[in-house]
This record gives C-alpha cells, sequence and structure tokens, in this order.
C-alpha cells in the first residue's frame, strides 16, 4: 500500500472536528434538507461505515473472492443504534476504530493485499482498492458536512430546534452517493 494513502486513511477524518467545532446542537442534529441526512446522521453514516469496512477487509483475507452487496443504512438494524448516540460518542468510536483499522492495514503482508472482494457495483478490488474507495467515500461524505455546516451559517433564518431526527430509512445514503 503507498504511504500517502496510509497517511491518508490515519488522518483523513480528523478533519471533521475543524468543520463542526464551532457549530451549535441544532447545527449539526437538525436537517436542513428533510430528504438528506444532518450532520450527525452522516457522521453516525461515516462511524457505522467504518465497522462495515473492517469486516469487509477481514472477510476478504479470510475467504476467496467475497461478495458485497452496497452498503445501505436503511437495510442495517446497527445504524439506528448507531445514529442514537451523541454526535461526541461517535467521533470517539470512529477514531478508536480508525485506529483500528489503520493498524490492521499496516499489518497485512503484502502478499495479501492483491486479495479480491468483490463490489455489487464496482465489481473486483484489491484491498488496495477497497481502501481507496473506503478514502474517497469518506471524502465525499465530509465534503458534505462542510457544506451543511457553511449552509446552517448562510441560512437567513435560522429556526432552532433541539430535535434529534433519526434517519428516514425509506431515504438512505449509500457508499456510492454522490
Amino acid at each position: 500500500m503507498y504511504q500517502q494513502t496510509i497517511e491518508r486513511f490515519c488522518n483523513q477524518h480528523k478533519t471533521i472536528k475543524n468543520y463542526i467545532d464551532d457549530l451549535p446542537p441544532e447545527a449539526i442534529y437538525r436537517r436542513l434538507n428533510p430528504d438528506k441526512f444532518s450532520i450527525h446522521e452522516t457522521i453516525a453514516y461515516l462511524t457505522r461505515y467504518h465497522h462495515v469496512f473492517m469486516n469487509r477487509l477481514h472477510m476478504i483475507i479470510q475467504d476467496i473472492n467475497p461478495y458485497f452487496e452496497v452498503y445501505k443504512p436503511d437495510r442495517d438494524p446497527e445504524f439506528r443504534f448507531t445514529c442514537a448516540k451523541s454526535t461526541g460518542s461517535l467521533l470517539h468510536e470512529m477514531y478508536r476504530v480508525r485506529d483500528e483499522l489503520c493498524g490492521f492495514l499496516q499489518a497485512i503482508p503484502s502478499e495479501d493485499f492483491a486479495r479480491i472482494g468483490i463490489h455489487e457495483v464496482l465489481g473486483r478490488m484489491t484491498i488496495d482498492q477497497w481502501s481507496e474507495f473506503f478514502l474517497l467515500h469518506e471524502s465525499t461524505q465530509l465534503f458534505k458536512i462542510f457544506k451543511l455546516a457553511g449552509s446552517f451559517w448562510s441560512m437567513e433564518s435560522v429556526l432552532h430546534s433541539n430535535v434529534i431526527h433519526l434517519p428516514l430509512l425509506s431515504n438512505y445514503l449509500d457508499e456510492l452517493a454522490v
């Protein structure tokens, strides 16, 4: 695995804190668009996907060419529980699992990086390619958080609400969403 990829893998997620540090709770928990995730829900999605990705890596190492469907939170019973946690708790969990992922990737023997996992849409990918996919997917979600944070401050009239919105299961965010 390229050193730049490992560095991105071990650090890219840390920018979330910079995006949300100065936001009030209503900016984090409220959906600006009823059909799109809030910042909190997006962080919950990213946190849950860390666990999904770790599981996929283990399966790629253990099995021959395992097949993976597109991850959809509305089909994942654990996502609701993840979403119910506080944002601070989610960030703590994400950092912890990310450290585990970094250690796992750095400990994989070089010959195992050629092992294949088959994605429902993207097809055959090596562990290197799965790692790049994870980072690209995460960067898309980070950009969404960045835009949502900016949108909150640029709104002319902000409706303050302390209601935490759980995801609408019929409107899911999948890992290929743009």
